[in-house]
């Protein structure tokens, strides 16, 4: 489902089976104002009728590794949520703790959506608020598109290089970290 922010006309991709009814709200990418979305009445299911489905708390993380920053693990979870430099002044939902300024505090945005099968999917496209590079594999993101993202992914955000690892290939946070610290990367792209 496509939805446009009411405050900055931003089009958004929804999924409306992850809204709950009680609370159709989400947060714009772009400005973060809340967006109200209506579902259709026959797509409301009822309260009693609805079944609750177990969810994990982490469907994936974002492992720091390279030779300028200190190695993070950052949890990923299902939605939407910000990657970008730490700041207290623009927080986002995963923070990188880095000096690198060449990392914008929104600098990317993933969105982990289950499929019908039942298998996580992870997408990745620049944050609207991006000024910055971002490479995946050594490839230019380029601005406007949305890539599909697979277990082992290397992302550079600016001068950064994070390993996308997912819960279905690594299991444990700690096994994920384990992983990548023992992969050789490719240097770091200087641009």
């Amino acid at each position: 489902m496509i939805v446009v922010c009411p405050s900055c006309q931003a089009r958004l991709r929804v999924n409306e089976k992850a809204l709950s009814p009680r609370n159709p709200v989400i947060a714009c990418v772009r400005c973060q104002s809340p967006i109200r979305i209506e579902l259709p009445e026959a797509e409301r299911p009822a309260f009693e009728e609805a079944t609750l489905v177990f969810e994990p708390a982490e469907v994936g993380w974002v492992i720091v590794h390279d030779e300028f920053t200190e190695s993070q693990t950052l949890p990923l979870k299902p939605g939407l949520q910000i990657v970008g430099r730490f700041s207290e002044s623009k927080p986002c939902e995963v923070m990188i703790h880095s000096q690198d300024r060449y990392m914008s505090r929104r600098h990317l945005v993933i969105e982990i959506v289950k499929s019908r099968e039942g298998v996580y999917k992870y997408w990745v496209s620049e944050h609207p608020d991006c000024t910055n590079p971002t490479f995946i594999d050594t490839y230019p993101l380029k601005r406007g598109t949305t890539v599909e993202l697979v277990d082992g992914v290397i992302m550079q955000l600016g001068k950064t290089k994070v390993a996308l690892k997912t819960a279905a290939a690594a299991g444990t946070a700690r096994k994920a970290a384990e992983t990548v610290a023992n992969t050789d990367f490719a240097k770091t792209v200087l641009f």
